[in-house]
């Protein structure tokens, strides 16, 4: 076997394609053709081929060997033994200048820019529709969004696990202070002013009343891109950047945020220490903290909605989802096929669903259940965070990490601690990002 492929070989097959199967209806129309019937997709899914040994890249879904081995394997594995799964230890660069492409590629959704520009992935609309799968059952945020990155034209991934938005708060400190509790749909203009309220110094301990999300994050909840596709070049002096960013000062300006010039808090100043208030991030970041801190029984806490901009109406955190994407140059393609259909099984959304990792599907018996393998949210509000719809993503580029890295480590530090103007910081952001960063 090629050194390139070493790592404990996998083994994988289908399973039911439960609700997936067949035409959805009521539902919006998706960009792929019509499913095909029940009967069809059935004869569609079985596993024709031969021995086939899969590479299987994970650029960024984080997916563990222990979880890839109960995701794909374990559950699966007695009925296409021929279909072999090997996860990449090299990354893309160093597989593709060895002529070991990876048959499928693990990737987010602001991700497959790179993958896209790399020639991989194939349209998978032919495939969706000879398997008969129900994309229309879907998180249509993430159907969307999907469609977007191939500008309507293709369906370049199949989604597999998403993370949603959700917020977080200490309800010992708003008692204590006598404050009301956060509620659905909180605006981050309410956020601020709970910020406010809660940033306090008592008994000689200093709270601090929120955590809002960092500057790159905003955008992405607002839709500003951080790079120019028309112009070829990194654009952040519009209205809406200048906008966004005056919003996050605000947080920051509450007198007790800034301490010793430290605009960066840490985590554990709610999941440890319990002195801050309310923490907005993904339902998955919550979930691991708890966990490594150990703390989820420690106070009394409970979840409600992520917040949203006041003159986007139900629109939560950015859409964020983890997808698959097929080699379209791979030999393998048939028995890559079977691996999506077994991912997108209720049976297996299920469990990834109890690990954690939220389920693509809009089925709530799924959505009850997660993250119960380590009950974290049990007795919580859990299903309060859906009652807003994850936000859109601008367009993305393979220019976006560094962009973004510039802005929410040294441009963010230049307004919050050094003083400088908004303006100034983000024009002078954009010219160092077109001199620096963005090269033809």
């Amino acid at each position: 076997m090629n050194t390139l492929r070493a790592v404990s070989s996998l083994t994988l097959a289908s399973v039911i394609m439960g609700s997936l199967l067949a035409c959805s209806q009521n539902q919006q129309k998706p960009a792929a053709e019509p499913a095909a019937s029940p009967e069809a997709a059935k004869a569609a899914t079985e596993y024709k081929g031969g021995p086939a040994e899969l590479l299987v890249l994970d650029v960024s879904s984080g997916m563990t060997d222990d979880q890839f081995k109960a995701f794909f394997v374990d559950p699966m594995k007695a009925k296409y033994p021929q279909i072999n799964l090997v996860k990449a230890v090299d990354g893309l660069d160093k597989l593709l200048a060895a002529g070991t492409p990876p048959d499928l590629v693990l990737v987010s959704n602001p991700g497959l820019a790179t993958i896209l520009e790399a020639n991989i992935p194939e349209d998978l609309n032919p495939m969706i529709k000879t398997y008969g799968i129900n994309i229309g059952q879907m998180e249509q945020s993430v159907v969307q969004q999907v469609q977007k990155l191939s500008d309507q034209k293709a369906f370049y991934g199949m989604p597999f696990a998403m993370n949603y938005g959700a917020m977080v708060y200490n309800q010992d400190i708003f008692d204590k202070f006598g404050v009301a509790y956060p509620k659905e749909g909180i605006t981050y203009d309410e956020l601020l002013e709970l910020g406010k309220k809660l940033t306090r110094t008592d008994a000689g301990t200093n709270y601090i009343g929120v955590m809002p999300p960092d500057l790159r994050q905003m955008y992405w909840q607002y839709g500003v891109p951080v790079f120019d596709k028309a112009s070829g070049k990194s654009k952040l002096t519009t209205d809406q950047h200048a906008q966004v960013f005056a919003l996050l000062k605000q947080f920051y300006a509450i007198p007790g945020y800034l301490q010793n010039g430290n605009h960066s808090l840490s985590t554990d100043l709610f999941f440890k220490e319990q002195r801050m208030a309310i923490y907005p991030n993904w339902i998955a970041a919550i979930n691991t903290y708890f966990t490594k801190a150990g703390t989820k029984d420690a106070f009394k806490w409970d979840l409600t909605t992520h917040p949203r901009y006041s003159d986007k109406p139900g629109l939560g955190k950015e859409v964020d989802f983890h997808m698959v994407v097929v080699n379209k140059s791979s030999k393998y393609r048939e028995a890559a096929y079977q691996v999506l259909v077994s991912l997108l099984s209720v049976d297996m959304q299920t469990k990834l669903s109890k690990a954690g990792r939220l389920s693509v599907l809009k089925n709530d018996e799924i959505r009850k259940v997660y993250g119960s393998d380590n009950d974290v949210y049990k007795g919580k509000n859990l299903q309060s965070i859906f009652k807003v719809t994850p936000s859109p993503l601008p367009e993305a580029s393979k220019y976006d990490p560094k962009i973004n890295a510039l802005l929410t480590g040294e441009v963010v530090k230049n307004v919050m601690v050094n003083g400088t103007d908004i303006n100034t910081a983000l024009r002078n952001a954009e010219d160092k990002a077109n001199k620096e960063i963005v090269i033809p």
